[in-house]
């Protein structure tokens, strides 16, 4: 009778896991309409509805570093109709605000792709290289500004571990985003910032930015002549990704299956043309490996934190 119990449960089990999804699915994202990262949750969402014959549905709910959308997905139903399409903001957003902490509140499906950063300075800075802006801000300790795209963003946490690996002193300039901060940096209100690739070419082109490195461990194809700040400052890497979460206690089975479908989609040819413009590559991979990069990357960032002194904005 064990024995049939067992195999019974086994059956069942496997009929869910080919069953699921039998409804629509939402597709919850901090990111605001028509950002990039809203446009790629989207081109997933198509693939996903493509592949389950299930509607999959994209709910945009920005505000408060990503904290509202963390809050619906973890308050809903552990069933797999609510995911989060989450990005390393949200999980700066977490420790700043001590909440939904993604590691530990949710169940990390994988993640789906990353964009890189890249340090760049106001063209008017005699500067060419890393090297040479190190010396420069050495001398001038606590004079020259950086901008972010706001208080603990990606942008800011980016520079705090460039000033500390470097050895240098700047003041902190906290923008509402990237487009302002980016504006000033063109005009030379500010003379530094590290911002997601993507949105340095114009600038760059038209003379008024210049790009010293990129924040990733090798030569990437979105800039392949941009050298790696790890070759100046060992180690040195920040990377924005995109990556699927679920409620806690989503069962197992779930989680593999929208682990597998969204992985084939991130990696299929038509996924990565609509990316790559973007900035964005596919960087797909199972739950445990996502999970070891939050943990790696929730105690990197934590430390620095504490250690800057930075909280959020009241």
């Amino acid at each position: 009778m064990a024995c049939a119990f067992v195999i019974c449960l086994m059956a069942t089990l496997a009929q869910d896991a080919r069953a699921y999804p039998t409804k629509p699915i939402r597709l919850i994202t901090a990111a605001t309409p028509g950002s990039g990262p809203e446009v790629i949750a989207r081109h997933l969402a198509a693939k996903l509805t493509e592949a389950w014959g299930q509607q999959v549905v994209v709910d945009p709910r920005p505000g408060a570093t990503g904290m509202i959308s963390g809050d619906l997905v973890a308050k809903a139903a552990p069933d797999g109709y609510t995911l989060w399409f989450a990005t390393s903001t949200q999980m700066l957003g977490s420790m700043m605000f001590q909440r939904n902490w993604m590691v530990k509140d949710y169940a990390p499906i994988g993640m789906l792709s990353n964009t890189a950063f890249a340090i760049a300075i106001n063209s008017s800075v005699p500067a060419n290289t890393l090297a040479e802006f190190i010396a420069y801000a050495k001398a001038r300790p606590g004079k020259l500004l950086f901008a972010s795209n706001g208080q603990g963003s990606t942008s800011h946490m980016c520079t705090e571990l460039f000033q500390r690996l470097a050895g240098i002193s700047m003041l902190h300039v906290a923008y509402k985003g990237g487009t302002p901060s980016l504006v000033d940096l063109a005009g030379g209100q500010v003379q530094l910032s590290c911002q997601p690739l993507p949105s340095l070419p114009t600038y760059v082109k038209a003379g008024r930015v210049r790009t010293l490195g990129v924040a990733t461990l090798q030569r990437t194809r979105l800039a392949p002549d941009a050298p790696p700040i790890a070759e100046t400052l060992a180690g040195f890497e920040v990377l924005g990704w995109h990556g699927l979460l679920a409620p806690l206690g989503t069962p197992k089975h779930i989680i593999a299956k929208v682990n597998a479908t969204a992985t084939k989609a991130v990696m299929s040819a038509d996924m990565q043309e609509r990316m790559l413009p973007l900035g964005v590559e596919p960087a797909p991979s199972t739950p445990a490996e996502f999970v070891a990069r939050l943990q790696a990357e929730t105690a990197k960032w934590t430390k620095l934190m504490k250690d800057a002194n930075i909280s959020p904005v009241q």
